[in-house]
C-alpha cells in the first residue's frame, strides 16, 4: 500500500527532483519489484491529471513541463488526457430535469446519455491500455539505456583506477631505483673520500663522534652542532654502535621539510672503541642549518628498519 511519503518520493522522481544517490535506489526498486512498477505507472497518471487540471505550483509546472515531458509517449499521454477532459465538460448535462426523469434518462439503455457513458468508458479503457503498453515499453528502454550508461560509467572509472594503480606502481618502482643509485653514488663518494686520506698530504676533514648508539632506540637525540670551516673538503661522522647485528647500514640526510641531500649505503668498521659507521660525506652539500641523520639497518640487504635518528646543527665559516 502507497504511503504519504512514498507519494511524495515518486513524484520528486518524476519530476526530476531526486539527488542521484535517491533516483537509483527508486529504480532499483522498480526493476526488482513489480507491485513498486505499478505504484509508478499510477504515479505517472496522478501527476499527469493534476498538470492538465492546473493543480501543480508553477515549480512543479516547470520541473514537469522540462524533464516529465521529455518523452514524446509522455507528451502523447497529456494531449489524450487533456481531450478527455475536455470531452467530459463539453458533453456534461446541462437540462434542468427532476432527480427521477434524470435518473431513468441517464441509466436507461436506450438512452443516448447511457450510450455516450459507454463507448466514453471503452474509449478510455482503450486508450489507457495502449497508453500503459507504451509507458510500460519507454520505461523498459529508458531503463536499459541507463543501465548501459552505469555499465560505461563503471568500466570507464574500472579503468581509471587500473591506470592509477600502474602510475603508483611506476612511480615507486623509480622512486626505489633513484634511491638505489643515489645509495650507490654515496658508497662511491665514502671509498673516494677513503681513497683521499691515505694520500698525503691529506685534505682537510671535519671530524664529528656521536655516543654509542644502540639498536632501535629511534628517537631524535638533541641537536649537535658541526662547524665546517672553509677550504675543508669532507665531512667525516662516526656513528659508535653498542651492537654490532646488521649486514648492511643505510645514513639518510635530510635537510629542512624532509628534503633529501644525500644517502649512503655502508657497513660497520673497527675503532678503538669497538665497532661504528663511519660516514664521509663532501662538505659541498651543507649550508648553514639544521639537517637530520637517519641511521637505519638491514639484515638481508633489502628491507631495513631505523636504528636511530640525529639532529645536527651545521655552521659554515
Amino acid at each position: 500500500m502507497r504511503t504519504v511519503e512514498q507519494d511524495k518520493t515518486l513524484t520528486r522522481y518524476l519530476l526530476g527532483k531526486l539527488s542521484e544517490q535517491e533516483r537509483i535506489q527508486v529504480e532499483d526498486r522498480y526493476l526488482s519489484e513489480g507491485e513498486f512498477f505499478d505504484e509508478l505507472a499510477v504515479a505517472e497518471d496522478e501527476l499527469i491529471d493534476d498538470y492538465v487540471r492546473a493543480k501543480l505550483s508553477a515549480n512543479e509546472r516547470q520541473l514537469f513541463e522540462q524533464n516529465f515531458l521529455s518523452s514524446p509517449a509522455r507528451q502523447q499521454r497529456v494531449k489524450s488526457a487533456r481531450a478527455l477532459m475536455r470531452f467530459a465538460e463539453t458533453h456534461a448535462a446541462t437540462a434542468r430535469v427532476s432527480f427521477w426523469q434524470r435518473f431513468r434518462s441517464v441509466f436507461s439503455l436506450d438512452s443516448p446519455a447511457m450510450g455516450l457513458a459507454l463507448a466514453s468508458g471503452f474509449m478510455m479503457l482503450v486508450v489507457g491500455g495502449a497508453l500503459l503498453v507504451i509507458q510500460m515499453s519507454n520505461l523498459r528502454s529508458d531503463l536499459k539505456g541507463l543501465q548501459s550508461e552505469q555499465l560505461a560509467q563503471n568500466d570507464k572509472t574500472e579503468e581509471l583506477k587500473q591506470s592509477l594503480a600502474q602510475q603508483k606502481q611506476q612511480n615507486q618502482a623509480l622512486n626505489e631505483s633513484l634511491a638505489r643509485e643515489r645509495a650507490e653514488r654515496g658508497q662511491l663518494e665514502q671509498e673516494v673520500a677513503r681513497l683521499k686520506e691515505q694520500q698525503q698530504p691529506a685534505p682537510p676533514a671535519v671530524v664529528l663522534g656521536f655516543g654509542e648508539i644502540r639498536s632501535g632506540t629511534g628517537s631524535l637525540t638533541e641537536a649537535t652542532r658541526l662547524t665546517v670551516p672553509r677550504g675543508a673538503e669532507t665531512v667525516k661522522l662516526q656513528l659508535d654502535l653498542l651492537k654490532d647485528e646488521y649486514q648492511h647500514y643505510l645514513v639518510v640526510v635530510e635537510a629542512a621539510q624532509q628534503r633529501e641531500i644525500w644517502r649512503g649505503l655502508l657497513q660497520s668498521t673497527k675503532v678503538a672503541k669497538g665497532k661504528a659507521v663511519v660516514v664521509r660525506m663532501p662538505s659541498r652539500i651543507f649550508t648553514t642549518g639544521q639537517y637530520k641523520l637517519t641511521l637505519s639497518g638491514s639484515r638481508n640487504n633489502n628491507d631495513y628498519e631505523v636504528i636511530s635518528e640525529f639532529n645536527v646543527d651545521v655552521t659554515r665559516n
